[in-house]
């Protein structure tokens, strides 16, 4: 808590401090005088008056402000002050001064990218962690542990520049190179276009070729207690260290390393509840365990799998126990489908809740039938709609692991150009959001205040100062597009009242500006209390 309280006034009062001086610079460019430049509201704490302005830090550090000469259109000025006054200003240039403030806190984002990728920022590198079977890039002999070098003769190194390539194209075919055992080559790809989920949950086309950057850790499971890996007393859940000496830390490496061995022996180093222990394969009949490049048939001639399919745990009174599933099971079909992942065996339970399917399992080398009926059970999506998915309570006995990570650093001039791509793109995606919301496509309830942005940024501090500085730019991206929302009381109220101002050819009268402030007050106290209860809610939940 005394993290995230910390974080959260650094965070905040960097960025309103960076909001304030947007105003107060373009202010005293134009020659306006500036009374008060306040980082927070109500009552001052301290304080300090150089020259004609006070600088100071109030109570509330939800906010600042900055006061000018002449804010007050009931304030009696002096002729010199009339001069400098905000009022007097021409409407460019109150304009200006105005949309300074979100302006400095979008350009701030832009400055916070720009040096993220000159230092450069941990990304994703383009190795392939898994690929799906029977997908297009299995079929077409992409392999985990391959790296993608181009796309369609594109250049790529990091994995959001693979995606991006798959998604534009359509679905039309995609020559890939790949680099596999410091040998290069290249493979065409034809995309399948599946039905999927975009960002707010909306149901769109999608191109896909089965791959993902996440890499399966080597956890094995034994297929059959007969095999070779059964007699050698490997267990479902084995995590592998090293073969024959080297290490390993993927499942890719593990079957890699068994594919090219051309000994008939096989020693494995294997964690099992935290102890290490000595295994030694060797394959029936003493023959070699075969090489087949990429595939994983040596693994499984041996009684070698991934535990991605394997039952760890069964919960207990769950569906999956009544129906009659036990550890150590490992999957094979649901309802006649072949299952290649753990992912498409939750894909489909889940889009049954409360309908017996039928499941093919094998159990000590021989295969079962069971019937499960998958209990419904409330669950909220990425956006916080509320929906109903089926579980059959059954823990998998094998666990993704992040890829690798790589730093590309750009020159000053390449790393402005990204900087201002992803500040642009992020503009672009907090808009459509604000839309969605609108739409209720995305709840209200995930409006978040002052609490949910505390603990955002106590976690990012644990995650490292540049993840700090990532949540810090969104934040200020944030701030500066609802600052121009055109609600009175916020910029954008103001910068309306311009405009109203300017097809008029006269300004709104006091009555009317009093009240439309009075309305955007109370609507932004309203939004300000609907966030805090939302924070609440989130925190007792």
């Amino acid at each position: 808590m005394l993290l995230s309280a910390t974080a959260f006034v650094v965070v905040l009062g960097i960025l309103i401090f960076v909001h304030e001086l947007g105003h107060f610079l373009v202010a005293k460019g134009f020659r306006v005088g500036v009374e008060k430049f306040s980082l927070g509201f109500g009552p001052k704490l301290i304080g300090k008056k150089v020259g004609e302005t006070e600088y100071q830090i109030s109570a509330i550090p939800l906010g600042g402000y900055v006061k000018m000469v002449g804010e007050d259109p009931e304030e009696e000025l002096s002729a010199e002050d009339l001069k400098r006054s905000f009022n007097n200003q021409s409407l460019l240039r109150r304009f200006l001064i105005v949309a300074a403030g979100p302006a400095s806190n979008i350009g701030f984002a832009m400055v916070i990218f720009m040096g993220m990728f000159m230092i450069g920022y941990p990304s994703e590198d383009s190795t392939v962690g898994l690929v799906e079977r029977d997908s297009a890039a299995w079929s077409a002999g992409i392999r985990a542990g391959d790296q993608i070098v181009s796309v369609n003769g594109n250049p790529v190194r990091l994995w959001e520049e693979v995606l991006k390539q798959i998604r534009s194209s359509e679905g039309r075919p995609l020559a890939f190179e790949i680099k596999r055992r410091d040998r290069l080559q290249g493979v065409t790809v034809q995309p399948k276009i599946k039905e999927g989920k975009n960002l707010f949950g909306e149901s769109e086309e999608q191109a896909v070729i089965g791959i993902s950057h996440h890499a399966l850790a080597p956890v094995i499971g034994v297929s059959d207690p007969a095999s070779a890996a059964g007699q050698s007393g490997l267990e479902t859940g084995d995590l592998v260290v090293a073969v024959n000496g080297h290490k390993v830390e993927r499942f890719s490496q593990l079957s890699d390393r068994i594919s090219t061995l051309g000994g008939s022996q096989i020693d494995l180093e294997v964690q099992r509840d935290d102890k290490m222990r000595s295994v030694t394969l060797k394959p029936a009949g003493g023959e070699p365990a075969g090489q087949t490049e990429g595939d994983d048939l040596p693994m499984e001639q041996l009684g070698l799998l991934s535990a991605e399919l394997f039952v760890k745990q069964v919960v207990e009174g769950s569906p999956a126990e009544t129906g009659g599933i036990m550890a150590g099971d490992r999957i094979l079909e649901i309802e006649g489908q072949r299952i290649l992942s753990f992912a498409g065996l939750q894909e489909i339970v889940s889009g049954k809740p409360s309908v017996p399917i039928s499941l093919r399992l094998v159990r000590g080398g021989e295969a079962i039938d069971l019937t499960v009926t998958p209990e419904a059970t409330a669950e909220k999506d990425a956006v916080g709609n509320k929906t109903t998915v089926g579980k059959i309570g059954i823990l998998s006995a094998y666990y993704p692991m992040p890829g690798p990570t790589i730093s590309v650093r750009y020159n000053p001039v390449k790393a402005l150009e990204k900087g201002l791509t992803m500040t642009w793109e992020i503009t672009g995606l907090i808009l459509v959001s604000l839309i969605k919301l609108i739409q209720q496509v995305i709840p209200a309830e995930t409006i978040g205040g002052p609490i949910l942005i505390a603990q955002l940024a106590g976690q990012q501090v644990q995650y490292g100062i540049l993840e700090l500085f990532k949540f810090m730019a969104l934040i200020s991206i944030n701030l500066g597009i609802l600052n121009l929302l055109p609600i009175p009381v916020l910029d954008g109220g103001h910068i309306l009242f311009f405009a109203l101002e300017g097809l008029m050819g006269r300004p709104l009268s006091m009555r009317k500006r009093e009240i439309a402030q009075q309305i955007g007050l109370f609507l932004l106290i309203s939004l300000m209390v609907f966030a805090f209860y939302n924070d609440l809610m989130r925190v007792f939940d």
